[in-house]
């Protein structure tokens, strides 16, 4: 016999659906994580309006050092917000496309 929950789900879909569920929220999360600090916003504003740029453009125009740079980077890249591609020494970033919202908002917005 196969038990259902109040939203009519036997226990197996519905720790599947809550599993599903519990990534889109970790994943939201981490997202506006990355999104919700100023430095970041100054280069996903600076990527928007130049559809991709190396570390150096983006350190020259938003003002910060290398390395700070690369940080700010590296977190947009790991909350699937930014994406990179390297030629030799020099490495490309330019905005993940398509996002999906609120993300996709917030860059709207810049």
């Amino acid at each position: 016999m196969t038990n259902y929950n109040r939203e009519g789900m036997c226990a197996h879909t519905y720790i599947v659906y809550t599993a599903v569920t519990m990534s889109n929220f970790i994943k939201l999360e981490k997202q506006l994580k990355a999104v919700g600090n100023q430095r970041r916003l100054r280069i996903l504003s600076f990527l928007k309006r130049n559809r991709s740029a190396t570390v150096e453009e983006i350190c020259k125009t938003v003002g910060i050092k290398s390395q700070s740079a690369s940080q700010h980077l590296r977190i947009l890249r790991n909350a699937d917000i930014v994406t990179y591609s390297k030629r030799g020494l020099f490495v490309t970033y330019r905005l993940y496309l398509p996002q999906k919202q609120p993300i996709k908002q917030v860059i709207s917005l810049l």
